[in-house]
């Protein structure tokens, strides 16, 4: 399992973990809270993102269609551009939910089975990666 690690100067009022190597935590429910509302919050608005990617692609596409034969390509490269930024946004989306959901359960964040929630292999691998070596830092 990846956990993961937390400033070693933050305030413990901002963080609901018990002792984390050796980084004093509070554990309270409010707190615990506190933070499954943030990652919701978060959540929420990457979707809201995504969705205006979508509509940003839908414009797009109705702008390939007056675009001269020539220059189609050019608007169908931006159009796969907007596409992979909604499909990262979502994924983001769902490792936050995913974070929130362990939170809201647990009282930590599983980010294993967060991560298991990202159907982009890459995106899921990066975070994967930054945080075992911000762990292991």
């Amino acid at each position: 399992m990846v956990s993961v690690g937390l400033n070693p100067a933050a305030t413990p009022e901002r963080y609901p973990f018990d002792t984390l190597g050796g980084k004093a935590m509070t554990t309270t429910i409010e707190k615990t809270t506190g933070i499954v509302g943030l990652l919701e919050a978060l959540s929420a608005e990457m979707s809201i993102a995504a969705v205006s990617c979508g509509h940003l692609d839908s414009a797009l596409g109705q702008i390939l269609e007056t675009v001269p034969a020539e220059s189609r390509l050019k608007v169908m490269q931006e159009l796969h551009m907007v596409d992979m930024l909604a499909q990262h946004i979502t994924a983001i989306t769902d490792f936050t939910a995913g974070l929130a959901s362990s939170m809201a359960a647990e009282g930590a964040p599983d980010v294993d089975a967060a991560l298991s929630r990202i159907t982009l292999g890459d995106v899921a691998a990066r975070l994967r990666e930054t945080l075992t070596t911000k762990v292991a830092a």
